[in-house]
């Protein structure tokens, strides 16, 4: 009877240890594929644009109407997958939301919260389709295009006269007069 308990008991401890064995063995497998997954598509790094440009890369950093931060960005094609931005400040993370300029398909812009001049900022560009990480720079914030407003027609400020210095047609007086032209 004692070999009999003893063997149920060396059993059960073995088919625990089986268990767990092939536990750890296909979490290694499967963290394995996943690696490789994301090896399939490169991350790439984002910087500012220059003549050469020719992956992704920001034009510039502006600020629009409504006092949000807009990061414009040059596409390396009019096809290129649809994405968003996280842009960490600080420890916080703002998600910016990105459009396509319609008239300028290489062009794509993206809007969040804005962040102060002299600021350096993390910026993580994310494929919409998969939510992947594809590419990633940090920048100093040291300029910011401001939007210009818009004068309507109507509202056109009007346009004064500046005195200038000539001489006076027909005068005989050889000094110079101010006339406004």
């Amino acid at each position: 009877m004692k070999q009999k308990k003893k063997f149920i008991i060396l059993g059960f401890v073995g088919f625990i240890f089986l268990v767990f064995w092939f536990a750890a063995l296909s979490l290694i497998i499967k963290t394995m594929s996943r690696s490789s997954e994301d090896a399939g598509a490169p991350m790439t790094e984002v910087a500012l644009c220059d003549e050469d440009a020719s992956g992704l890369c920001i034009v510039t950093f502006g600020a629009n109407n409504v006092n949000r931060m807009v990061i414009n960005f040059q596409l390396p094609n009019p096809d290129y997958s649809p994405f968003y931005v996280k842009v960490n400040h600080r420890g916080t993370v703002g998600v910016y939301a990105c459009e396509v300029v319609e008239s300028v398909p290489t062009s794509a812009y993206c809007t969040g919260v804005r962040t102060p001049l002299g600021e350096t900022i993390d910026i993580e560009v994310y494929a919409i389709a998969e939510d992947k990480l594809i590419a990633r720079g940090t920048f100093l914030v040291s300029a910011i295009a401001l939007a210009t407003p818009v004068s309507l027609p109507g509202n056109a400020a009007s346009v004064e006269k500046v005195p200038t210095s000539e001489p006076v047609p027909g005068d005989n007086d050889p000094s110079i007069h101010l006339n406004s032209k």
